[in-house]
């Protein structure tokens, strides 16, 4: 049994394994079996073990049902801002409607009030 190390080029992360040899009859050869050990440490060369399970983490957090509660009251906090914000929108939206009236009604009086100053002046 012996230690082996594998230094990835791209990272420079070492990988350190522990591998023993196995004889295999059909090959009649003998063949490494290794198990991760973990990586070592860049600056003390010491060994930082794996956690022994296979594959990604879990994310911390809780259990699903709280994670899908958060979810669906982020999505309620979010649908109800929304709605606010459309009737605050549409409140505005009439306001300038009916500020816009309003000037079309000056400018409609005020060319009226120039076309009879400007048709009196003809006479």
């Amino acid at each position: 049994m012996s230690i082996v190390r594998y230094v990835n080029k791209k990272t420079g992360t070492v990988a350190l394994y522990e591998s023993t040899s196995h004889y295999d009859p059909e090959t009649k050869q003998s063949r490494p079996k290794r198990k991760y050990l973990g990586t070592e440490n860049p600056e003390t060369g010491e060994l930082i073990p794996s956690s022994g399970k296979r594959g990604r983490k879990k994310a911390a957090g809780g259990n699903e049902k709280e994670k899908s509660k958060k979810i669906e009251e982020s999505f309620q906090s979010k649908y109800h801002q929304l709605l606010r914000e459309c009737g605050n929108k549409d409140a505005r939206i009439k306001q300038l409607e009916q500020e816009n009236k309003k000037l079309k009604f000056y400018i409609q009086k005020l060319r009226d009030t120039a076309s009879d100053l400007l048709g009196s002046m003809d006479v």
